[in-house]
């Protein structure tokens, strides 16, 4: 008789241990959640292209130095296309960063320098895309003035100007 009184005993603490484990479950009314959105903006690239040259034209040995300007007819004009109606930087040579050679360029008489780049819009902070995303670019510099002994011949040179939002 002690054996079954003791089964029945080890029975019921039992059953008393397993329903005491579901009284200690997470009370879910202390709980809380939310959402967010994960969010992004992407912009256009801002593009620069080449419409024209900067073009100095024809000049003579000893000629002074010679300045076009932003607007003139001979400056060199770029399309800026990108996100409308967003401003942008523009970035101009820097003085004593180009010279135009003729042949091997390998004499001061086969170089002249061009300096004093200037943009319209100004260099800087300063570009603005239309609604349509574009804006023209004009930039002038001068031309160093040329020796009595200058080669005659064509001179070129590559400049870059970069604009950035």
């Amino acid at each position: 008789m002690m054996k079954k009184t003791m089964k029945k005993f080890s029975t019921a603490a039992c059953v008393l241990g397993l329903s005491t484990i579901g009284l200690m479950s997470v009370d879910v009314t202390k709980a809380a959640s939310d959402t967010a959105q994960a969010l992004a903006v992407v912009t256009a690239a801002i593009n620069i292209a080449q419409v024209s040259d900067l073009d100095f034209g024809s000049s003579v040995q000893g000629d002074a130095a010679s300045t076009v300007a932003p607007g003139d007819g001979t400056a060199a004009e770029f399309a800026v296309t990108g996100q409308a109606n967003t401003a942008y930087t523009i970035t101009l040579p820097a003085d004593a960063t180009v010279t135009m050679i003729t042949g091997a360029g390998a004499t001061a008489d086969e170089q002249i320098g061009v300096n004093s780049f200037v943009s319209t819009p100004a260099a800087g902070a300063n570009g603005l895309l239309d609604g349509s995303g574009a804006q023209t670019l004009n930039v002038g510099a001068t031309r160093d003035a040329l020796s009595a002994t200058q080669v005659a011949g064509n001179y070129s040179a590559n400049f870059t100007v970069d604009v950035v939002y």
